[in-house]
């Protein structure tokens, strides 16, 4: 494991974020991916300063997809096998997250599919996805970036929870408790 790589060529990290974001491209394709990556777009209500830290959050995960293309696959299979592994798994829960969003109807609450066990099946996805990309690479800074994305989610989950409450407040006060934030127990 290193902090930094620059070695451009094409056995590099890049192939996952494309199939990462490949297939969230995919799905969306559709009329329903259409409809539910439009909702995805729809922001919930925040203030000037709740704007400035929501850009700040998304910034590092953007210039981490940039950054895979320098990185290369790690030579370790102590370290490779482990990656891809946590990879598919953060890449399954994505898709399955974002088919559940792109088919639920329009004006409900999403309590169905991965939201059984997760009110953010998204986040757990993407970071255990990048957290897999970085032993992959043997790049402790695509792990940083993970534990960074991981963080920043937990404070957009509390914009969304807040828009959540407002919109379906029995409804969501009852999926509260029953789902956890993040997966089965936190």
């Amino acid at each position: 494991m290193q902090w930094f790589h620059f070695q451009i060529g094409w056995l590099n990290l890049w192939i996952l974020t494309l199939i990462l974001n490949g297939s969230l491209f995919l799905i969306s394709t559709g009329d329903r991916g259409r409809a539910g990556i439009k909702r995805q777009w729809v922001l919930p209500p925040m203030s000037s300063v709740e704007r400035v830290f929501y850009v700040l959050a998304m910034l590092p995960q953007m210039a981490m997809y940039l950054y895979t293309v320098f990185v290369p696959f790690a030579a370790s299979t102590a370290l490779l096998g482990p990656g891809l592994v946590l990879f598919v798994i953060g890449l399954a829960m994505t898709l399955k997250q974002t088919w559940d969003f792109a088919t639920a109807p329009p004006d409900q609450l999403i309590t169905n599919g991965i939201f059984q066990i997760s009110r953010n099946p998204g986040c757990l996805g993407q970071v255990l996805a990048y957290l897999g990309m970085g032993l992959a690479g043997g790049s402790w800074l695509i792990v940083a970036c993970a534990a960074y994305w991981f963080i920043a989610c937990q404070w957009m989950a509390t914009l969304e929870e807040r828009f959540c409450m407002e919109h379906w407040p029995e409804e969501f006060a009852e999926y509260k408790r029953k789902v956890a934030k993040n997966f089965l127990f936190f």
